[in-house]
């Protein structure tokens, strides 16, 4: 059997990124004509068109599309497959590609990082904030290694472990009538008074998952990137929020109270995720024992 070169499904995949051939040719620093040819070399070893071409625009075929994908698939196993080899004489050789989500990377990456590069010195880390979901991604796509989430989510194809779980409060302005401190309930709560993040981040599923609203009209129809905006919002008294266990610090210097809430409702599980059969496993096993429950 003729096996086409790796090259090959090199071009074959960043035409299918990009759709354009120079903007591909560029993406791997060859000519134009070097990526055209060598695709046109790949559909006559495969014995099938996987590139419709006109002089505007590049389609693929349904076939094309298949075999891209499995490209796309046996390019990360080469990829492991040099990693795999050079983790036998240095597990630190390579760079570690670190991601987080913004409502966890904030309270626990800067000790994070600390107590990793303390504990090894010639690693060499890189850390990107990203969302859940694009995290996801990127672990599939073989552009990170690790990723720090917070778990239930509902993560696919890839391992995780969670290291601790964390709680949340009830955050409201001190002075508010908008909770009773006596006996509360969110269905209780005015309409549009419940604070929370966009959706795509999951902090907001996890707060919704606890509170098990009966009446979705209590949401605020405002929409916030990040806690800190949130807890401006309870601070001028324009609403309540949830505030998970490690953003407690952000509190300091405002007017907002906390209710602590039951645990066994209210929480997120914090841990990480990574590819099934990653080559690097003794390096990620030592980067997730150096995470530690922050202190509040």
């Amino acid at each position: 059997m003729h096996l086409p070169p790796v090259r090959q499904l090199q071009y074959l995949v960043a035409l299918r990124e990009e759709l354009h051939f120079g903007k591909a040719a560029r993406s791997l620093n060859v000519t134009q004509s070097t990526l055209s040819s060598g695709i046109r070399e790949l559909e006559t070893s495969l014995g099938i068109t996987l590139v419709e071409r006109t002089n505007r625009s590049v389609s693929f075929t349904t076939a094309g599309e298949k075999i891209t994908d499995r490209a796309r698939y046996v390019l990360m196993q080469v990829e492991d497959l040099v990693t795999e080899a050079k983790s036998f004489t240095d597990p630190l050789a390579l760079p570690l590609k670190l991601g987080a989500i913004p409502t966890i990377a904030s309270f626990v990456m800067g000790n994070f990082a600390y107590a990793l590069q303390k504990a090894n010195p010639g690693l060499h880390l890189y850390i990107r904030e990203n969302t859940t979901a694009n995290l996801i991604a990127e672990l599939l796509d073989n552009k990170l290694d690790l990723a720090l989430l917070a778990l239930p989510y509902d993560v696919g194809r890839v391992e995780t472990r969670v290291v601790y779980r964390e709680g949340f409060h009830l955050a409201f302005h001190e002075s508010t009538a908008l909770v009773d401190r006596n006996s509360f309930e969110f269905d209780s709560l005015p309409d549009e008074s419940l604070l929370l993040l966009d959706d795509g981040h999951c902090l907001r599923d996890h707060a919704l998952a606890g509170c098990r609203l009966k009446n979705h009209k209590k949401i605020h129809t405002f929409g916030a990137n990040s806690l800190q905006m949130l807890l401006q919002m309870v601070d001028n008294d324009l609403g309540v929020t949830l505030v998970p266990d490690m953003a407690l610090g952000l509190l300091n210097n405002t007017h907002i109270n906390t209710i602590r809430l039951p645990i066994e409702e209210f929480y997120r599980d914090i841990g990480f995720a990574w590819r099934k059969g990653h080559s690097r496993q003794s390096v990620l096993e030592e980067v997730i024992s150096r995470l530690a429950p922050p202190i509040t």
